[in-house]
This record gives structure tokens, C-alpha cells and sequence, in this order.
């Protein structure tokens, strides 16, 4: 089996098993019982943990790259605004793992790591085109949207949320709230 694994399929297997188990709990030793394979076998295809790890994030900015673009093709202002946030918690809840590898800023050296967070800038600045924001009002604008989104995942998945509200309201009422916030934004 170890001859037809592919750097990729280590790469999936390991997006699949951080995704039932936790990225911090993701190690060599369990991908190659997830592959079926001994650790060196693993490290036919990885550097080290780290490199998994570089490997895990580019493979997540790419696939919530294209998940939130189509997400987001054919619509602008609030309804664009909404299908981004929306598609982002929808996929972070049904990827656990690899929405904390995200997470993973790529290395200064890493070119097709920024590659693949470029594209991810990218899907977001059209989702944003509505706003008419650019440069240094476009940067701050993502990452207001982006910290946003990510606290409010971050404190569901670790059952932050104590009051009875409904969280999908709540959700609802903070993209209403970037809304109006973007529309009236000023320098």
C-alpha cells in the first residue's frame, strides 16, 4: 500500500482524521494506523509533524477557498456577506480539524502556501466588492469579518455560549451587524 500512497492522499487521510479526533491530537504515529502503514512509511510523504501540519493549512485555504466561492458566485452586498459567513461556520462545524488548520499562518518561505491564501484573500475581497472597499479599508475590512466569524466559532465549538438565545439568531445578527458596519465605513 505504501507504494501507490501519494504525498496528497497522506495529506487527505490526515484532513479526515483531524477532523474526528482534533488537529492537536493529529501525530505521525496515528496517521500510519489510519493509513495502515508504520510511521516511517509516513515520513515517505512528510517531513515532520510541522510539515503535515503546513501541509494540512494549505489543503484547508483551498478547499474553503472554493467552498465559500461558490458559495458566494452570483450574489454581493448583505446576501454575498451572509453566504460567506454562513458557508464558513457551516464548514467549520463539518470540519473541525481542518478549520483549526486554517488557523495556520503559512511560513515566510512558503510560496504556495501564500498562494493558497491569496486565492482565500481573494474569494473574499469579490464576496466584499459590494462594499467598495480596497487596499488598506479592504485589509482591515477582512479582517474584521474574519476575527468575527472565527470568535464566534471558536466559543461554539468549545461550548462558550451559556444563554438559552438561539445561536443562529445570534449569528444572524452579528452578520447584520458587519453589514452595516461595511456599508458605512469610513477611513
Amino acid at each position: 500500500m505504501a507504494e501507490r500512497l501519494t504525498r496528497r492522499a497522506v495529506v487527505d487521510r490526515a484532513a479526515s482524521l483531524s477532523d474526528a479526533i482534533g488537529l492537536d491530537e493529529l501525530t505521525i504515529t496515528k496517521l500510519g494506523r489510519s493509513l495502515g502503514i508504520s510511521p516511517p512509511g509516513v515520513y515517505r510523504h512528510v517531513t515532520d509533524l510541522d510539515d503535515l501540519r503546513r501541509a494540512l493549512s494549505q489543503h484547508a485555504t483551498g478547499e474553503v477557498a472554493a467552498v465559500l466561492s461558490a458559495a458566494c458566485t452570483g450574489l454581493s452586498g448583505a446576501d454575498a456577506l451572509t453566504a460567506l459567513a454562513t458557508t464558513l461556520r457551516t464548514w467549520a462545524h463539518q470540519h473541525p480539524g481542518r478549520y483549526a488548520a486554517l488557523q495556520i499562518a503559512p511560513d515566510p518561505d512558503d510560496t504556495d502556501g501564500h498562494t493558497a491564501a491569496q486565492n482565500l484573500i481573494t474569494v473574499l475581497a469579490s464576496a466584499l466588492r459590494a462594499y467598495q472597499l480596497d487596499g488598506d479599508d479592504l485589509t482591515d475590512a477582512i479582517r474584521l469579518i474574519r476575527s468575527t466569524i472565527h470568535g464566534f466559532i471558536t466559543l461554539e465549538h468549545s461550548n462558550g455560549f451559556g444563554q438559552p438565545r438561539n445561536l443562529d439568531t445570534t449569528y444572524a445578527r452579528i452578520i447584520a451587524s458587519l453589514h452595516t458596519v461595511l456599508t458605512d465605513w469610513t477611513p
